[in-house]
C-alpha cells in the first residue's frame, strides 16, 4: 500500500487536471492513418522498442474515439507508457495548465472512452503483481474516471473483485485500490464512499 500511496501522491497533480476524459487532438501517425481499430491494436502489440510516441498516441486516440472495447486488454499493457515531454512547451511550464493524465500516458484516455467495457481488463491490471506501480495507479485513476458519475459504484466494483479474487495478494491490491478511490472523494460524497468500502 505504501508504494501505491507514494505513486498516487506523485500522480496527484495529474488527477487534478483530469476533469473529463478527452479524446484526440492534433497527434498524428502517417503509418496508421486510415487503419481500422484492429490495425491500431496490432501496432500497439509490437515490441515497445519498436513503438513511436506519436503512433502510440494516435492509435490510442483512434481506439478511444471508436470506443473499441476489444482493445482494452492491449491498452492496459501500456498503462505506464509515458510520452516524452514536449521541448517546445517545456520553457512555459510555469504558466501552462496542469497536464491531463492522457497527455502523459496516452492509453488512459482511450480506456476511459471505452468505459465500462474496459473495467474487467483494468481490474486484472490492478490485481496483477506483474505490472508497474505507475501502471497500477493509472488503472485506478481510469477506474475512478469511468465511475465518476457514481464513484461509490466504482468502489463497490473493486470490493466485489477483491472478495472474489482467488489470490490473497491480488485481493489486497484490489481492496487498496478501492481505498485509494474512496480517499479521492470529497464532500458531500465522502461518507458514502467510505461506507462503500464495507
Amino acid at each position: 500500500m505504501s508504494r501505491i500511496r507514494t505513486v498516487t501522491l506523485a500522480v496527484g497533480g495529474l488527477w487534478l487536471g483530469v476533469a473529463l476524459c478527452t479524446a484526440a487532438d492534433s497527434r498524428s501517425c502517417a503509418e496508421l492513418e486510415g487503419a481500422a481499430p484492429q490495425g491500431h491494436v496490432e501496432y500497439l502489440l509490437r515490441d515497445r522498442s519498436a513503438l513511436t510516441p506519436a503512433c502510440v498516441a494516435y492509435a490510442a486516440d483512434q481506439i478511444g474515439l471508436r470506443k473499441y472495447g476489444p482493445a482494452a486488454k492491449t491498452l492496459v499493457k501500456l498503462l505506464d507508457y509515458r510520452l516524452p515531454d514536449d521541448p517546445a512547451t517545456a520553457r512555459f511550464a510555469g504558466i501552462s495548465r496542469i497536464p491531463t493524465l492522457g497527455r502523459i500516458y496516452p492509453v488512459t484516455d482511450a480506456l476511459c472512452e471505452i468505459g465500462k467495457a474496459a473495467v474487467p481488463a483494468l481490474l486484472d491490471a490492478v490485481a496483477s503483481a506483474a505490472i508497474s506501480d505507475v501502471a497500477r495507479v493509472n488503472a485506478i485513476h481510469v477506474l475512478a474516471l469511468i465511475h465518476r458519475a457514481d464513484v461509490t459504484e466504482g468502489i463497490r466494483v473493486l470490493i466485489r473483485a477483491s472478495k472474489s479474487a482467488s489470490d490473497r495478494q491480488a485481493s489486497i491490491r484490489l481492496y487498496d485500490a478501492a481505498r485509494a478511490i474512496a480517499g479521492m472523494c470529497r464532500e458531500p460524497e465522502r461518507n458514502s464512499c467510505m461506507n462503500a468500502l464495507q
